[in-house]
């Protein structure tokens, strides 16, 4: 059975949660006690004759039938065996407290310019919000280089799978299965092989602009006899890669897209400390062991905790690339939740968190060293 996927360059998919900020004003005890009774009076009564108003800031959930359908009326856990479409379901925020502590060490992670790195971005507008100084300087990769094997073969393909490769990438993506990682890398190639997999993956990252990328796995042993080490990636170029994802720039993109929103190897990360009322989507990677490149990787030991995430606030989509060389999951779910209360002044269930600030939650601001915002 063969599926069509078909995207429409130069429109990303219109999905996602809106979410209604809350700024509320300063007033004195005294105002408000005058006021309490005939304020509640009032509410109570515009409840009565409008109940629509009691549930103004809940957002709006998606469905996940409707998400996981295509432009072109595909269905995407239909396409599926039994099994693999229980897959597809929308991943939401963890929706866990970010207090003093996670601020403290947020600010602390913010400036080490050694072991971790971060881009956030617009993905309507290409816009860098902020991003580390190092967001250009090779990090490895682990199972978040698993995007580029899947927007290979997509490219490949023509936004075609059948049903063993949907299958396949579901997995690889929602639960990062490693078996379907070398499959599907082998099936991108011309020749069916390892290093033609591997040669086509570079080819469409080279391809795309992202020159500093080795988005393979393992080793590329090109014709000459050189070896050039996969697995190699940046923040800056995975920001990029989101862009185009959204967009539509590679054929397929709209199924790696939606399959993204369905992972859920992030809840440790930065899905944390997301609020729940967040969809949010992406891939992790996890990797500890030698250095097998120092000649390319600035770090002795690699101690891989990685989270390239997608998410909708505020009607808007956003992509924060975070790669990380401490080995704590919680340090990505820490800067994480601290990127998104500084710069994007997200809101959880508990109150305001961020610059616009409460007596409940402590605010999020520790200017970074060497951190800068540049647009795309």
């Amino acid at each position: 059975m063969f599926l069509l996927f078909h995207d429409s360059p130069g429109t990303g998919p219109s999905t996602g949660v809106p979410t209604g900020k809350r700024h509320p004003l300063p007033r004195s005890r005294a105002v408000q006690a005058k006021t309490a009774g005939h304020g509640l009076f009032l509410l109570f009564s515009l409840l009565i004759l409008f109940p629509s108003l009691g549930h103004s800031e809940e957002p709006v959930r998606l469905d996940d039938k409707a998400f996981f359908t295509l432009d072109n009326d595909v269905d995407l856990r239909e396409s599926l065996g039994a099994k693999a479409s229980k897959l597809l379901a929308l991943a939401k925020g963890q929706g866990m407290e970010f207090g003093a502590a996670q601020a403290k060490r947020y600010c602390t992670l913010k400036n080490d310019h050694e072991r971790v790195q971060w881009v956030l971005n617009d993905l309507e507008t290409g816009e860098v919000i902020s991003r580390s100084a190092n967001a250009d300087k090779r990090f490895f990769g682990a199972s978040v280089s698993k995007l580029f094997v899947a927007a290979a073969l997509l490219d490949k393909q023509q936004g075609t799978l059948d049903t063993s490769q949907l299958d396949h990438l579901v997995r690889m993506i929602v639960v990062s299965d490693n078996l379907s990682w070398k499959e599907l890398q082998r099936q991108a190639g011309e020749l069916g092989t390892n290093d033609s997999g591997r040669e086509a993956v570079d080819e469409f990252v080279q391809r795309m602009g992202y020159s500093d990328t080795k988005g393979f796995q393992g080793w590329l042993r090109k014709k000459d006899g050189t070896r050039i080490h996969g697995n190699e990636l940046n923040a800056l170029e995975l920001s990029q890669f989101l862009y185009d994802t959204y967009h539509g720039n590679y054929p397929g993109a709209e199924v790696l897209w939606k399959v993204m929103h369905a992972t859920r190897t992030g809840r440790s990360r930065i899905d944390k400390y997301t609020p729940s009322y967040v969809n949010i989507g992406g891939k992790t990677g996890t990797y500890d062991g030698p250095n097998a490149s120092p000649q390319t990787i600035q770090h002795e030991t690699i101690r891989a905790r990685n989270h390239v995430a997608v998410m909708k606030i505020d009607d808007k989509y956003y992509g924060l690339s975070i790669l990380s060389n401490t080995g704590r999951n919680e340090d990505v779910a820490v800067l994480g939740g601290g990127l998104i209360r500084e710069y994007l002044g997200v809101e959880d269930e508990t109150g305001v968190i961020g610059n616009s600030g409460t007596s409940r939650a402590p605010s999020v601001a520790c200017p970074a060293s060497g951190a800068e915002s540049v647009t795309r």
